[in-house]
């Protein structure tokens, strides 16, 4: 595994590349210096193939002689081997590779016939992650045709459009973190807008259910005010019907006692009647026993005048018969006998009259009594009648009672398990007519479902959860807008600045071979539409744009790699590929390029890897130059001094 390597660490190079049955090498060591190095030899000779084997070993995902990595295996071989070699070496205290203790650091990139290969590091496999980490910790990207340029790239990188152009020296002078971080603010803002597209769909999309809900809530609390009313109702109606049936125990009751207090006062009458009676019917037979004695006395009265009238009447007989010839007629009879007897009879009719007076006022008491008798006796037979019927009424009523009392008493228990007592003066049928009114209102909020406040609460949660989520969102829109902005204005600042920078050079070296020139930025505000224009004009002539049209291939050449050189300081790689750059060039420019690439090297640590198929002429202090020849299908290299 390999470590990732801090950026303050000293810089490396190449200090050799190692070829094995590598295209048209079967084993070859190049070494290399700091500095400039020139591969130079005739063509064919096999010099393109040490740069496309840094490539190769660096994991380049570009390959100018082939597609497949093992038609660079050299023929009749299995297995190739590409090792680059860089310097390690300790510099104060530190290491570019820190975590290799040797002062040299292998990486080595093995190609079979069957198509697959590895990478090593200091011998021990990698993977291509891995390698790429490293590399990026050095500063190498290996895929930048500005870092490693092969034959044509110079035309290509001249052909490409302003846009790839600028991202390419963005990569090469380390700026492209800054379109990346833009990039990345982008993708964050997209997604934040996206998100909060998204919150504002569903927020809308909650709102239409959350309505749809609220109404279904509303009509659900109807639908429970309603039941609770008519559960009230029936609670009521159910009490109400205790209130009926105990104003009704009540009545009965206070009925049942005025009937028995009517029956007790009519039991007192009944028997005061009967004793009454009793007393008028002693009284009456009293009387009837006076007047039997009064009527034995008038017997007895008249039997006295009777005997009294008599004698009287014997007497007077007597007188009559004094005719001559009776015997009796010369009786004589006393006065005094006659008077006595007159008187007699008088006394007996006075006593007979009294009688018979005594005996029509005793009758006519008799009648009085006998009518009061009968009175009594009739008063004593009605109210034994009316107690009879109040009997029949107060059985009746303790019945109708008893079951008054078990009704109340069944209403109750039942009325308890409705509920509370509710005191009401309601009639049960008007709260039986409500209760059908409510029946009646209910029936036609029967859909309701029961989940209404659970998916009403739900949905208001949701949507409470969704409005601080739209209002973050908004929030994270705003943020990612200032941040997008920020990014793009360092990524501008510091593009301009080196582009400014590197005008003035642009423009310096254009100067030492008879052309004038500028570097611009197109479309700054837009990082997709942005690029990288260089314009340029040979022997007095107005500077135009670089394309492949308008100049020729040596001045696209001259200009490019005037540009190249410009930029050059600026490069963060430590080390730089160039092959055949100057193929379109005049000798002139070809020179003129080689001097710059030397002054370069001397404000320069970075290293140059040059391939060139001219001689070098007027052309000194190049401090490496290796020479590649083929001999018999089989490159070799030669260093010279």
């Amino acid at each position: 595994m390999i470590k990732m390597v801090d950026k303050g660490n000293p810089q490396t190079f190449v200090r050799e590349i190692i070829l094995e049955n590598f295209m048209s090498y079967e084993y070859a060591r190049i070494p290399f210096k700091p500095g400039l190095n020139i591969i130079c030899g005739p063509n064919g000779a096999g010099k393109s193939s040490i740069l496309l084997a840094l490539s190769v070993a660096l994991g380049q995902t570009y390959t100018e002689r082939s597609r497949k990595l093992s038609d660079l295996i050299r023929r009749g071989e299995e297995i190739g081997r590409v090792s680059v070699v860089f310097d390690n070496s300790s510099e104060k205290g530190g290491r570019p590779i820190p975590n290799a203790d040797t002062d040299a650091f292998v990486l080595s990139r093995y190609l079979k016939q069957d198509g697959t290969y590895w990478h090593e590091a200091n011998y021990e496999t990698v993977t291509k992650s891995e390698v790429n980490r490293l590399l990026s910790q050095l500063s190498i990207n290996p895929n930048n045709m500005l870092i490693i340029m092969h034959q044509s790239m110079i035309d290509e990188f001249g052909a490409i459009d302003a846009q790839e152009r600028l991202k390419s020296v963005e990569e090469a002078v380390g700026l492209y973190e800054y379109r990346d971080k833009i990039l990345k603010a982008r993708e964050k803002l997209s997604h934040t807008l996206s998100e909060e597209e998204s919150v504002k769909a569903m927020l809308e999309e909650a709102q239409d259910t959350l309505d749809h809900w609220e109404e279904e809530y509303q009509r659900y609390l109807e639908k429970r005010e309603l039941m609770e009313k008519k559960e009230r109702l029936e609670r009521m109606y159910i009490w109400s019907k205790w209130r009926k049936q105990k104003g009704r125990v009540d009545d009965l009751e206070a009925k049942l006692r005025d009937f028995r207090e009517d029956h007790e006062e009519i039991t007192k009458d009944f028997k005061a009647a009967g004793r009454k009676g009793e007393e008028s019917k002693v009284d009456y037979e009293k009387l009837e026993h006076k007047i039997d004695s009064k009527y034995q006395e008038l017997i007895d009265r008249e039997r006295d005048r009777s005997r009294v009238k008599t004698k009287i009447e014997i007497i007077d007989d007597l007188e009559d018969l004094s005719f001559e010839g009776n015997p009796l007629a010369k009786m004589e009879w006393p006065v005094e006998d006659i008077e006595s007897l007159k008187n007699d009879l008088e006394k007996v009719e006075d006593q007979i009259e009294t009688v018979e007076t005594s005996v029509v006022k005793l009758k006519e008491e008799r009648g009085e009594k006998w009518e009061k008798y009968v009175d009594h006796r009739v008063r004593k037979a009605v109210l034994g009648f009316r107690r009879e019927l109040l009997e029949k009424e107060i059985s009746s009523l303790e019945s109708e009672l008893r079951r008054s009392r078990r009704e109340l008493k069944e209403l109750r228990a039942e009325a308890e398990e409705e509920g509370a007592k509710i005191d009401t003066e309601r009639e049960p049928r008007e709260v039986l007519e409500d209760i059908r009114v409510t029946n009646a209102q209910l029936a036609g909020l029967d859909d309701v479902s029961s989940d209404a406040e659970k998916m009403y609460k739900n949905y208001k949660e949701l949507l409470e959860e969704l409005e601080e989520r739209a209002k973050e969102a908004g929030e994270n829109r705003r943020k990612a807008l200032e941040e997008l902005e920020l990014r793009r204005e360092k990524w501008r600042k510091n593009l301009r600045n080196l582009l400014k920078k590197t005008r003035v050079t642009y423009k310096k070296i254009l100067d030492r071979v008879n052309a004038v020139g500028d570097v611009r930025l197109i479309n700054p505000e837009d990082i997709d539409d942005a690029g990288l224009e260089l314009l340029v004009g040979f022997r007095g002539a107005e500077p135009q744009t670089l394309d492949a049209y308008t100049q020729s291939g040596g001045e696209r050449s001259t200009s490019i790699m005037c540009f190249l050189l410009a930029l050059q300081q600026y490069i963060k790689s430590p080390i730089r590929g160039l092959d055949e750059f100057e193929i379109h060039m005049d000798p002139q420019n070809r020179q003129a390029m080689l001097r710059q690439l030397l002054e370069l090297m001397e404000e320069s640590e970075a290293q140059y890897l040059v391939i060139t198929p001219g001689r070098l002429v007027e052309v000194e202090e190049v401090p490496n130059v290796i020479a590649v020849q083929n001999m018999a299908g089989s490159s070799e290299v030669k260093v010279t001094t």
